[in-house]
C-alpha cells in the first residue's frame, strides 16, 4: 500500500539539549522523533478492519454467526471440487478443532479459505476472524481473486478493499491495473513507518539515521542551529513519499514528535508582485497586501509567481483566475515555477480587494487537499480607490391599491395580496428600491403560457392574468441585484384568483384495495392502483401515476392523465430501496395549484423479486 497522502506537520520547531560555545566547539543534544504516514481515503472503522496486522489463522466462524455467514457466502461447488484433491477438504492445520482451509458443506461444495495448491495457505475466499474482513474473494468461480487481493498472504488486503464486508469492492486501489497498489487506504491518526531513512541537514553537516520497528528515530549530539529534517521512502508502486520541515535546535531537550510523510505536490515559495518573497511548505497559502501596507489602483499590474515541488517529478498543472470572473482563467503547465499577472480594472475598484486564486495539481488522478485540487493559494490585493457601493434595499411593494412595507435589512419579502384578481383581469405591480442605479430588475411569472418570452424587466409590471395558466393563487417573483452572489433582493407576490372553485386533493394510494405502504408487491405480478382523493366541488377528476424515488427517470410514467384506477405489472427494476409511486390529481375546472395539477402525494411501495 502507498503509505502516505495527506501532509500534516505536528510541530514547527524542534529543540534539543546542549550548550552554546563556538562554531568549532559545539556541545551536542539529542533529537528524538518518529515518522508517521498519514493514510487517506477510508474512515477509522476501515482502518481497524483493513489495516490492522493480522495473523495467518483464518477460520470459519462456528455457531449461529457461522451459519449466517455460510448462508450468504458465494458457492462455487464443482468448480473448485475439480481443482482440489478430496483429502485436502476441511483441514485443521493448527489442531484447534476448527477447519482452516477448503471448508465444504454436506455435499462437498467448497465455501471458505480455499487452498488450491495444498501449501496449507488459503489462496481464495478467505474469511478472517475479524468481522467484515474478506480477502482474495472469487466472485465468479474462475479460481481467481476478484476483490480484496492479498498478494503476499499476510492477511492484509493490498488491492480493491471491501470496507463494509458486503462482498463488493469499495475502493479500487490498483489504479493502473499493474497488480500493484497506487493509493493509500484509510483516514487515521497515522501509521508508524519502520526502516525509513531520516536526514538532518544544516550548517554543521548532514546526520543520518533509520527509524526502528515503531517508526522512532533519534540523533545524538547535534550542535545548536538551524536544520532541515528530511525523510524519504519508496512505496510498492515505486513512487516516493517524502517530507521536509525546518528544525531549530536550541539549548534544551524536546522531541519533534511525529511528523507526516507527504505524497502531493506542495508550494515552497511565493513571489508577490516582486515586492515580497515567502518560503515554506504549504498545501494552502494565503496572503493579503496589507502585510506590506500596499494598495493598488486601476492600471496597476499585479503578478504572482509560485514555486511547486512534486515528490515524484510529475507534471503539475496550475489554474489561475481572479475570483470567479469569466475571462480571467489561465492554465499553466510548468516545470515547477508558475507565473500569472493581471491588470487592475475599473470594475475591481467596486470591491475591497481582489484575489488571485491558484489551484495546482499533479497528474496522479487524486486530489489530496480537498478532493478538487492538491494545492491552493489565495493572494489578495487591496484596492486603493475602493468606494463602498450603496446598499440595495426593497422599500415597498404596491399591488393595485395595496401597499406592503419591507422589513429593514431583509433580502426576502413575501407579499400576500388580499384583493383577488379576475381570471381575465389585470393589476399593476410597482416595487420601490433604494440603492445603486446600475442593477438588474426582472419579474418571473410562475406558470406563464409563453415560457420562451423575455422576462419582464424593471421595477413595474402590469400583470395580466391571462398571460399565465389559471391558478387558484398566482405566483409572481421579483428579483433585483447588482451582483447576484453578493447583493440581491427577492420578492414573492401571491395574488388569489377571484373564484369559488376548490382544488382536488390526494388522500392516499391503494394497491389491490390495501394502503400502499402495507403491501409487498412481487415482480411480474399485476396489481390494481387506485387513487383516493377529495374533490369539494364534486367535479370530474383525472389522475396520473408515476414511479419515483430510487428509480430510473426513464419509463417512469405508469399512466398519463386519465382514470384513477389502473393496472400495473411490477418490473424487476422496481425492486429497489426507496421505491415510490406518486399520484397526481386535478379536477376539470381548468384551474391548477401547481404547473398542471392540483395536488400530488407519493407513497412508499415495497417490491420483491
Amino acid at each position: 500500500m502507498k503509505k502516505a497522502l495527506l501532509i500534516s506537520f505536528a510541530v514547527s520547531a524542534l529543540t534539543a539539549c546542549g550548550g552554546g560555545g563556538s562554531e568549532s566547539e559545539q556541545s551536542g543534544g539529542q533529537v528524538l522523533g518518529s515518522v508517521v504516514a498519514d493514510a487517506y481515503l477510508f474512515d477509522d472503522k476501515a482502518l481497524a478492519r483493513v489495516n490492522s496486522r493480522r495473523g495467518s489463522n483464518y477460520s470459519a466462524e462456528n455457531g449461529e454467526q457461522g451459519e449466517a455467514e455460510l448462508a450468504t457466502w458465494h458457492v462455487c461447488g464443482d468448480t473448485y471440487n475439480s481443482l482440489i484433491a478430496e483429502n485436502l477438504y476441511n483441514q485443521d492445520y493448527d489442531q484447534d478443532g476448527v477447519a482452516d482451509t477448503n471448508l465444504t458443506d454436506d455435499k462437498g461444495n467448497l465455501y471458505y479459505n480455499i487452498d488450491l495448491n495444498g501449501d496449507k495457505l488459503a489462496e481464495l475466499n478467505t474469511l478472517t476472524s475479524r468481522e467484515g474482513i474478506y480477502l482474495n474473494v472469487d466472485m465468479n468461480c474462475d479460481a481467481a481473486a476478484d476483490v480484496n487481493i492479498d498478494n503476499n498472504f499476510d492477511g492484509i488486503s493490498e488491492l480493491n478493499i471491501d470496507v463494509d464486508g458486503d462482498m463488493v469492492a469499495d475502493r479500487l486501489i490498483d489504479i493502473d491495473g499493474d497488480g500493484k497498489p497506487d493509493f493509500s487506504y484509510t483516514d487515521s491518526d497515522g501509521v508508524s513507518l519502520a526502516g525509513v531513512k531520516v536526514l538532518l541537514q544544516g550548517k554543521y553537516g548532514e546526520f543520518e539515521t533509520i527509524t526502528d520497528d515503531n517508526g522512532k528515530f533519534s540523533f545524538e549530539r547535534i550542535p545548536t542551529g538551524s536544520y532541515t529534517l528530511k525523510a524519504d521512502d519508496v512505496v510498492l508502486d515505486g513512487s516516493n513519499i517524502w517530507t521536509r520541515t525546518i528544525v531549530e535546535i536550541e539549548e534544551f531537550d524536546d522531541s519533534i514528535g511525529a511528523f507526516r510523510m507527504h505524497q502531493d505536490p506542495i508550494i515552497t515559495q511565493v513571489n508577490v508582485n516582486n515586492e515580497q518573497t515567502l518560503t515554506g511548505l504549504w498545501q494552502q497559502f494565503s496572503w493579503w497586501s496589507d502585510d506590506i501596507e500596499t494598495e493598488y489602483t486601476v492600471g496597476d499590474t499585479v503578478s504572482v509567481e509560485i514555486t511547486v515541488e512534486d515528490p515524484n517529478d510529475r507534471p503539475v498543472i496550475g489554474k489561475f483566475e481572479v475570483g470567479l470572473r469569466p475571462g480571467s482563467e489561465q492554465v499553466i503547465t510548468g516545470s515547477g515555477v508558475y507565473h500569472y499577472q493581471y491588470t487592475i480594472t475599473e470594475k475591481d475598484t467596486e470591491e475591497y480587494s481582489i484575489s488571485v486564486v491558484a489551484q495546482l495539481s499533479n497528474d496522479d488522478g487524486f486530489f489530496g487537499f480537498d478532493g478538487i485540487t492538491d494545492v491552493e493559494a489565495y493572494i489578495s490585493f487591496l484596492m486603493a480607490d475602493y468606494v463602498e457601493s450603496e446598499e440595495l434595499e426593497v422599500e415597498t411593494v404596491t399591488v393595485g391599491d395595496e401597499v406592503f412595507v419591507n422589513q429593514p435589512d431583509s433580502t426576502y419579502m413575501q407579499v400576500e395580496v388580499q384583493q383577488p384578481i379576475a381570471i381575465d383581469g389585470s393589476v399593476q405591480i410597482d416595487v420601490e428600491v433604494s440603492g445603486p442605479d446600475e442593477r438588474v430588475a426582472e419579474f418571473h411569472i410562475v406558470g406563464r403560457k409563453d415560457s420562451t418570452a423575455d422576462l419582464p424587466k424593471g421595477d413595474s409590471l402590469l400583470f395580466e392574468a391571462d398571460s399565465a395558466y389559471p391558478h387558484y393563487v398566482y405566483d409572481i417573483r421579483y428579483l433585483t441585484y447588482s451582483d447576484f452572489l453578493v447583493e440581491s433582493e427577492e420578492v414573492v407576490i401571491k395574488i388569489p384568483l377571484d373564484t369559488k372553485f376548490k382544488p382536488a386533493m390526494v388522500d392516499s394510494l391503494l394497491i389491490n384495495g390495501v394502503v400502499a405502504t402495507d403491501v409487498m408487491a412481487r415482480v411480474g405480478q399485476t396489481y390494481q392502483l387506485k387513487a383516493l382523493y377529495s374533490d369539494p366541488q364534486n367535479d370530474v377528476v383525472e389522475c396520473r401515476f408515476e414511479k419515483t424515488g430510487n428509480h430510473s427517470v426513464l419509463d417512469r410514467v405508469i399512466s398519463d392523465w386519465g382514470v384513477c384506477e389502473v393496472d400495473y405489472t411490477f418490473k424487476e427494476e422496481d425492486a429497489v430501496d426507496q421505491f415510490n409511486i406518486t399520484v397526481f390529481v386535478r379536477n376539470s375546472d381548468g384551474i391548477v395549484v401547481w404547473q398542471d395539477y392540483d395536488d400530488a402525494k407519493w407513497s412508499d411501495v415495497s417490491v420483491t423479486k
